[in-house]
């Protein structure tokens, strides 16, 4: 619905309502005077007409009393008793004549027969008065009756009778009086009237039966339906009410019902209300008239003095505000007034125009970020029909700012969008909300493109949406970014296999639809053999080309629901969902396709230079529904069973099972227990005696023992020190091994008798090989203050295999400390005399293999021999390690052995009770053990 909305109005029309507004209250209080003068007037009048009427009824209650008298007095009289006729006219007529207000007297029998009146002859026939009220009320009535209205003819004015019933002694009625009086009776009233009143009888038609002036029978007999205003007046208990008069004025009328008549008679009596409140009503209207005057008087001075101070005002700060409108905020605005309130419209004015200079700056900025932001902003309106393009647009798009204005944004569009997409949309934006996403687009030339939409609502106002902003962003580069990024990630950039990360993916799938029953698979794990050896041999890119031959060789093997992939440098994996539908069947297809892929793997691969390259390769397979919890547990499990198949020697495959799952969990214990001994302390050091050629003491091997193992039973160092090799503990254990020594050399440095002692420690390959090594031995050294010189480190041929050079500047670094080397397990391997030659080793240990054989196998018995004379001529100490006898210890010194370590001198135990059994006084010989 529309509301109306007024035209303007002038300053003139609006000051001359002003001033109107202000005369109004005093109008109002002249009209409210004026109508409470007015009504006290009109209620004295009231009281003076009440007053009219109780004369009037008061008149009419002797009137009834004087009738009664006449009754008494006739109904005593002898003449009507002997119901003398001419005796009874006379007597009425003398009565009559001293009752001015009846017109008759007279007497019925009581058979209804009239004997006597005022005007009775005798007649032939006799008048009877049977149907008459007022007769048939006298013959049970004891008194006189009310007066019945009578009109013998529309000639004869009418007539109130009243009737009397005379009885004898007896109670026998004898005759009825009757006495009729004339209802101008009540002109008497004019005598009591003030002037200018009125009064009138009226019967139960309206007819007038006696009025005050002749002129008011006119205003009667016009005026009937006024009886019925009068009567239905008098029957709501209303006493006075105003009616106009035949002359047009009005009157204030007072109405009663006479008590003489059974006949409903109405009695009005009228006061002129003019001559009442005629007085008031003009003073009322000289009173307005003189404010009518003075407001006039005001109105005028008001116009002369206001407008004129005001109207110049406006016509300036009307061009002040046209100038603003046409956005000329520059122009000079109006000078301060002199009022107030005009001066504070002027500081507003002032104030609006900074505003507006600031917004339309700040518009202008806003304006320029936008045609030169180097994002596309493109505006609709709620029917997503264009409204503008930045240059951005265009250039990103292709199209002219022309060739998009109220086009759908859709024309971008280079394929089809999901309906729900434009749903999920449009609701946000309707919600209010920023929405954000992706589309494949197509620019003007037809090139498509990628690109990131934002959208938001433009609010006016109110919090109404009018119109829609959004930036377009080009991503095709970051996606093409995106999409290398995770091929790179996922995927192995030689072979284009997927990689480890995407096989995991792949597995737990896997897993999951084997849980479902889907269907058994398996996972089979490829090495190939001796793969550095091939990269030294014939260079890596013959290496690249063999990898890239295998993932071919896998893909052609795998079934198409199959998935390839590079785990590491030479290990590949096949993972195969469906083999077979029980464990049987999966088993006898997973061996067979690996023996199909070793097959397949041992065919030459030709290399670009034109020569053959012939290489094996060795498997583990995995069953996915054999107990692997994740895909993890799965991939250890293959792994378990591709290392049993190289350490067998390779070109071979071996299937997981309970077997290898055993020694997996017996691995998983061991390594959980090694962790929480080295996180608990839980290792011990066991000393082992080294002696010279005279028995003597001359040191102790430092060796680790575990004696509470995951089961509470000891732990043999061939087994946990190679698990710790493997998970890399060794390294921690190591420092905590060589820390000990050293604290248990600086004890021994502390007492004379055992500041001569040595102390052997073993150094693994990893602990060796860590960049901090000979730092953390010189840390130790430092923390304990300990000689250098009595600490041995002991190396084996593994832990300086492989940078030879890098072994022998550490070994120098550490040797220019004052520490002293000692080569391990000396004979064991294949180069240790080109060893010798390069690495500062101080002592050789005699493998304890040859010291045990030598006394049964010539061959061990040449070894020791000849590594005794080679240490001699090379200036090294050498220690025999397993020396158990007594002729092992005599074959030694025979051949000039100077050091001996073994059983015949003691085991290995703890620093207590080797103390106790090595540092007492003993033989000279000492006893062998």
């Amino acid at each position: 619905m529309a509301f109306f909305s007024p035209a303007p109005r002038s300053l003139h029309w609006l000051l001359w309502q002003a001033i109107a507004l202000a005369c109004l209250p005093v109008l109002l209080m002249a009209f409210v005077d004026f109508r409470a003068r007015r009504q006290d007037a009109i209620e004295a009048l009231e009281r003076e007409v009440a007053s009219v009427l109780l004369a009037a009824r008061l008149g009419q209650e002797a009137s009834l009393r004087h009738l009664q008298q006449s009754f008494d007095i006739m109904a005593r009289a002898d003449n009507l008793r002997r119901l003398d006729a001419q005796d009874c006219s006379g007597l009425v007529r003398r009565l009559l004549r001293s009752m001015p207000d009846l017109s008759d007297l007279g007497a019925v029998r009581p058979d209804g027969r009239l004997f006597c009146s005022t005007t009775y002859q005798e007649q032939d026939a006799p008048l009877t008065v049977n149907d008459l009220g007022w007769f048939r009320d006298a013959l049970s009535a004891s008194g006189m009756t009310a007066g019945e209205l009578l009109q013998t003819s529309a000639a004869a004015p009418a007539q109130l009778v009243f009737g009397y019933p005379v009885r004898s002694r007896s109670g026998e009625l004898q005759a009825v009086l009757y006495a009729a009086m004339a209802p101008a009776r009540f002109a008497q009233l004019a005598s009591a009237l003030p002037a200018g009143w009125n009064a009138f009888l009226l019967g139960p038609q309206g007819q007038v039966l006696s009025d005050l002036a002749d002129d008011e029978q006119a205003f009667a007999a016009e005026h009937v339906p006024a009886l019925a205003r009068l009567q239905a007046a008098l029957a709501a208990g209303q006493r006075v009410l105003e009616l106009p008069g035949r002359d047009g004025a009005r009157r204030m009328y007072g109405i009663a019902q006479p008590q003489l008549s059974r006949t409903p008679l109405l009695l009005a009596v009228g006061a002129p209300l003019a001559r009442t409140v005629g007085h008031i009503e003009h003073g009322f209207a000289l009173r307005v008239l003189v404010l009518l005057a003075l407001a006039l008087l005001s109105m005028l001075a008001a116009r002369y003095w206001v407008y004129g101070l005001v109207d110049a005002w406006t016509r300036r700060t009307t061009r002040a505000l046209q100038a603003l409108t046409a956005g000329q905020l520059d122009e000079p605005l109006p000078t301060r007034s002199r009022v107030r309130e005009l001066a504070a419209v002027e500081q507003g004015l002032s104030d609006l125009a900074a505003q507006l200079r600031q917004r339309g700056q700040a518009l202008q900025r806003l304006s320029a970020a936008v045609e030169q932001s180097p994002v596309a902003i493109l505006i609709t309106n709620r029917q997503e029909q264009i409204e503008y393009v930045n240059p951005a647009f265009e250039q990103l798009t292709g199209y002219r700012s022309a060739d998009v204005l109220g086009q759908h944004p859709r024309l971008l569009s280079a394929g089809e969008v999901p309906a729900e997409v434009y749903a999920h949309m449009r609701a946000e934006l309707q919600a209010g909300r920023v929405w954000q996403g992706e589309f494949d687009s197509r620019r003007k030339d037809g090139s498509a493109y990628q690109e990131r939409v934002t959208i938001a609502p433009i609010r006016v106002a109110g919090g109404a949406i009018s119109h829609y902003v959004a930036t377009l962003q080009d991503i095709t580069g970051q996606r093409q970014a995106q999409a290398q990024i995770h091929r790179l990630a996922y995927y192995d950039a030689l072979t284009g296999l997927p990689n480890r990360s995407q096989m995991h993916a792949c597995m737990a799938q896997a897993l999951q639809e084997c849980g479902q029953g889907l269907g058994a698979g398996a996972l089979l794990l490829f090495d190939i053999d001796r793969f550095r050896q091939i990269n030294d041999a014939w260079g890596h890119a013959a290496g690249d080309a063999l990898l890239c031959t295998v993932a071919e060789r896998l893909q052609a093997a795998a079934s198409p629901q199959g998935q390839v992939a590079r785990l590491g440098s030479n290990t590949f994996a096949l993972l195969e969902r469906h083999l077979g539908p029980d464990r049987a069947a999966t088993e006898a297809a997973a061996l067979a396709l690996a023996q199909q892929v070793l097959q397949q793997l041992a065919q030459p691969v030709a290399l670009p230079a034109g020569q053959r390259l012939y290489a094996s390769a060795s498997g583990g397979i995995a069953l996915l529904c054999a107990g692997a919890a994740d895909a993890a547990q799965l991939l250890k499990q293959a792994e378990v069973a591709l290392y049993r198949a190289e350490a067998a020697g390779g070109n071979s495959v071996l299937l997981f099972d309970a077997a290898l799952q055993s020694q997996v969990d017996a691995r998983a214990t061991l390594e959980m227990g090694l962790r929480q001994a080295l996180q608990d302390r839980g290792f011990v050091l066991h000393y082992q005696a080294q002696v010279d050629a005279r028995g003597h003491v001359t040191g102790a091997e430092v060796l680790l023992r575990w004696p509470h193992g995951p089961q509470g039973r000891p732990v043999s160092p061939a087994q946990f020190i190679p698990l710790a090799e493997d998970t890399g503990l060794i390294v921690p254990l190591g420092q905590w091994v060589l820390d000990s020594a050293c604290a248990q050399l600086a004890r021994w440095q502390a007492q004379a008798a055992t500041a001569q002692l040595t102390l052997s420690v073993n150094v693994s390959a990893r602990q060796f090989h860590q960049g901090d090594f000979a730092d953390q031995v010189a840390a130790a050294l430092a923390r304990h203050q300990v000689p250098p010189n009595r600490l041995v480190l002991e190396l084996t041929e593994s832990a300086i295999l492989g940078g030879l050079e890098a072994t022998a500047a550490r070994m120098h670094a550490l040797r220019a400390l004052g520490l002293r080397f000692a080569l391990d397990d000396f004979g064991t391997g294949y180069s240790s005399l080109s060893y010798l030659q390069q690495l500062p080793f101080d002592e050789l240990k005699i493998d304890q293999s040859f010291t045990r054989a030598m006394l049964q196998d010539p061959a061990s018995s040449a070894i020791v021999r000849a590594i005794l004379m080679m240490s001699r001529a090379l200036g090294l100490a050498v220690i025999a390690e397993g020396v158990e006898t007594a002729a092992h210890h005599d074959f030694l010194l025979r051949h000039d052995c100077q050091g001996c370590q073994g059983y015949w001198f003691g085991r290995p135990m703890a620093l207590a009770d080797w103390e106790r059994q090595h540092l007492q006084p003993q033989a000279a010989d000492g006893a062998g053990v």
